[in-house]
């Protein structure tokens, strides 16, 4: 895959952001001061149009090099609706509490706003799958036990990722036959695996796979640049098992036609991705928790989201293995956090995706 050159994210994000807030104001004063029109519709209009210019904007300059899921206009227009209703809202609130004039709430306004926006803008992109797996090959062996330690993280996260490597546990160890090989696509340290099953771990991440594997959590390894290259045996492996990785893929058509070549004929594919729908339970804490370990501990890692640049509720994990040759078995949602599924081959030829640009939430600029 050829990568794009683009522009500067941070200077495009910063240009659309002066633009837009320029439009959103001359525009307001032009509606209220020349045509008479009332404050609140004023801003309103002014607003909606901002709406459309960062709709336009996005989809001409703003070139990312990653593909997540678009959201659809079905659920994007009414959003940009309801945030022009909620400016002439607190317009109106801000005129009549502070006695401020026109302009002058006009712009408090435009800035409260605007710093709420870049908060979900940051939550919702700049998430870059290449940039956090420069910094996932350098993480430390021990990183994923890390996370189940309450002395190095929080209660909560504690809880969380232990809860969900037990669950993992178990869900393998449901569909698992004395006799089976088994493969772990982007297993890290393969955590889950605390009973030994014989499992052969693929990752980016040698220093995790050498730790695994002198732990016992491994049967054997490799090594990958990429994990839909993996070089292993075709039809060798009767559970192919991926969690947390579809998020992470820049290339996912090719690494789901991996996983195909990998599986027999009668193997199940069994996985587990974030669920993350927008402003849903998950979406929330993971990307506060991206913006305190990214800009307050200073994890690179984390100012990328993790790498996380798609982001699946049951709908689109069902259409993603569906276009790529799998048939949808089992699904189910474990904590309110995340989608467990099995999946096997269906036989079809793969459908040809259709690239999908990424989708901003609604602008406030």
């Amino acid at each position: 895959m050829t990568d794009r050159l683009e522009h500067p994210e941070l200077l495009i994000f910063i240009l659309g952001g002066t633009l837009a807030a320029g439009l959103n104001f001359s525009t307001a004063l032009v509606l209220h001061g020349y045509f008479g029109i009332l404050p609140g519709w004023a801003f309103f209009f002014s607003t909606l149009l901002n709406q459309g210019f960062h709709l336009f904007y996005y989809r001409i300059v703003y070139v990312n090099r990653e593909t997540p899921f678009k959201t659809s206009d079905a659920i994007q227009l009414p959003l940009h609706v309801l945030v022009a209703v909620a400016a002439a809202i607190i317009l109106s609130w801000t005129m009549t509490t502070f006695q401020l004039g026109f302009g002058a709430s006009v712009i408090t306004v435009i800035a409260t706003l605007s710093f709420f926006n870049i908060l979900l803008t940051r939550m919702a992109t700049f998430g870059s799958a290449k940039l956090a797996m420069v910094q996932y090959k350098e993480v430390g062996e021990s990183f994923y036990d890390d996370q189940t330690d309450i002395k190095k993280v929080s209660r909560f996260r504690a809880w969380y990722h232990r809860s969900r490597y037990e669950r993992l546990s178990r869900f393998v160890q449901e569909h698992y036959r004395k006799g089976q090989k088994l493969v772990d696509l982007g297993c890290g340290n393969c955590w889950w695996n605390s009973t030994g099953l014989p499992v052969t771990g693929v990752d980016i991440n040698g220093k995790m796979l050498r730790w695994a594997k002198r732990n016992g959590r491994l049967r054997d390894f490799k090594v990958v640049e990429d994990i839909s290259k993996t070089g292993l045996k075709t039809h060798g492996y009767d559970l192919v098992i991926m969690t947390e990785v579809l998020e992470h893929l820049f290339d996912l058509k090719g690494s789901l036609a991996e996983v195909d070549r990998l599986l027999k004929d009668k193997g199940q594919f069994l996985l587990t991705v974030p669920y993350d729908y927008f402003m849903g339970p998950f979406f929330v804490l993971f990307n506060l928790n991206c913006i305190f370990q990214g800009f307050v501990l200073g994890s690179v890692y984390h100012r990328y989201r993790c790498g996380h640049i798609h982001h699946y509720d049951k709908g689109r994990l069902k259409m993603v293995l569906e276009t790529n040759g799998f048939t949808l078995k089992q699904i189910f949602v474990v904590n309110g956090l995340l989608l467990y599924a099995i999946a096997e081959k269906s036989g079809k030829t793969p459908s040809s995706p259709t690239s999908v640009p990424e989708a901003l939430p609604p602008s406030f600029h």
